[in-house]
């Protein structure tokens, strides 16, 4: 199947090696996928590249969480407005309730369900204009 979305960029933070794997098997046919495991890579990165949404973990390796991650974000010019999702672990209603209270657009959990993961991903990725430079 050839990449249907070439100009979507899509940027997946995620310290684990087996999610990284997953998400780039989901949909790295589709998109312009780039797959960080430090939020440090990621900063270096958003610098130089434009992505129309954001997947972030939020419990990262190192000093910085997800959450963490995005404030940063935000502050990069171009990325005030860029919808990010949460992909964690963190199961609970006030889990849900604070992070989606912290920035991100919407917050899925692991163990990733495959369907919902997808169309979401086409919602945020699909439904926005979004100009590369």
């Amino acid at each position: 199947m050839e990449n249907c979305y070439p100009q979507k960029r899509i940027l997946y933070v995620d310290d684990d090696f087996q999610s990284r794997l997953l998400v780039e098997h989901l949909i790295g046919k589709f998109y312009d996928l780039t797959i960080c495991s430090t939020a440090e890579e990621a900063l270096q990165i958003l610098q130089k590249t434009r992505f129309c949404l954001l997947l972030l973990d939020i419990r990262l390796e190192g000093e910085i969480t997800g959450i963490e991650l995005l404030s940063e974000i935000r502050n990069i010019p171009g990325y005030k407005a860029t919808p990010a999702v949460a992909v964690t672990a963190y199961a609970f209603e006030e889990d849900k309730k604070y992070i989606l209270s912290s920035g991100f657009s919407e917050y899925i959990t692991k163990p990733i369900i495959l369907n919902r993961f997808k169309e979401m991903i086409r919602h945020y990725a699909e439904d926005q204009e979004f100009i590369s430079y």
